[in-house]
């Protein structure tokens, strides 16, 4: 399917670091796929000398050129990614200021931004990388991480979604389908429900019946994807409803995806974007590329034409 054509760029972060180039060549991908810009951002970072220390002139002037170095090599790897595909309008950009509150502000006029799961920080090297969790949290727009050194993905996966039953799992399943249908593919939607939040939805009781819960459960699932077929009638559908832990089930379920889309939970705090407790689970855990696409804001994809 041939997406139509739209001056909405992806917008990819760039430090330096192998994940972010493995970053890079999944989204010259992603906007061939849409048809769309690819920009490559890098930010300056902020600087907080101590007291009256002043940091030379030499420091600016390597700082300035190690991230000009780093979008040229980064333009360079989009230029050399899928080249049979259609060319993509790609441009680079240095940003001032520290990098979370860039690629934020940068967010709001993207498509998606896309990142490396791990930066080039110590801290980073531990746990997935601090500008993929503040983004995942607080951006305008879906933001996929990547995780790994390639970027690559089979080609013949499908892309996994977790599905509520919510109003606000609504966003993620238009970019699930979406993306499916770009890549001609399917797509896994998954339901989970455990024993013990039902059990204290109805005061604590266990001795249920459960067979009864599960056809619950997959009313839930039906009821969510209802009308979705009718919408993308080339992307085949596999219901998955299981029993047991969320975060586990759609790790598991996305081993070998093209990708796993999953949605956030809005709860007060800035702006109303806090990152739900599975996504922020599955942004460090997932091996596959992970789209998370905030609740109350549809994935800036739109319809295939």
């Amino acid at each position: 399917m041939r997406a139509a054509e739209s001056d909405t760029p992806v917008v990819v972060g760039i430090d330096g670091s192998v994940p972010s180039y493995a970053a890079v060549s999944w989204a010259a991908r992603e906007a061939k796929l849409h048809h769309c810009p690819l920009r490559l951002v890098s930010a300056l970072g902020a600087v907080s000398p101590h007291g009256d220390l002043r940091l030379p002139p030499r420091y600016f002037a390597d700082r300035d050129r190690a991230v000009h170095d780093h979008l040229a090599v980064a333009a360079a790897i989009a230029h050399t990614t899928d080249t049979s595909a259609t060319v993509t309008e790609i441009t680079t950009d240095v940003l001032e200021g520290a990098e979370r509150p860039a690629l934020i502000e940068e967010s709001k006029s993207a498509r998606m931004v896309v990142v490396g799961s791990r930066g080039l920080g110590h801290v980073s090297a531990v746990l997935a990388g601090s500008v993929a969790v503040a983004l995942a949290a607080h951006a305008h727009s879906p933001v996929v991480v990547i995780h790994g050194q390639t970027g690559q993905t089979s080609g013949v996966g499908n892309v996994v979604v977790g599905v509520d039953g919510t109003e606000n799992g609504v966003p993620a399943l238009e970019a699930a389908f979406t993306e499916a249908a770009l890549r001609g593919t399917g797509v896994v939607a998954v339901h989970t429900w455990s024993q013990f939040a039902v059990s204290s939805a109805y005061c604590g009781e266990l001795d249920m019946e459960w067979d009864e819960v599960d056809a619950a459960e997959r009313a839930v699932l039906a009821e969510a994807l209802a009308g979705w077929s009718e919408r993308y009638p080339e992307v085949p559908v596999t219901r998955a409803v299981v029993r047991g832990n969320a975060a586990g089930t759609l790790r598991d379920r996305a081993v070998g995806a093209e990708l796993l889309v999953v949605g956030t939970r809005g709860r007060g705090g800035f702006e109303g974007m806090v990152l739900g407790s599975i996504s922020a689970t599955l942004l460090h855990s997932a091996q596959c590329p992970i789209m998370i696409v905030r609740s109350g804001r549809p994935a800036d994809a739109g319809r295939g034409q």
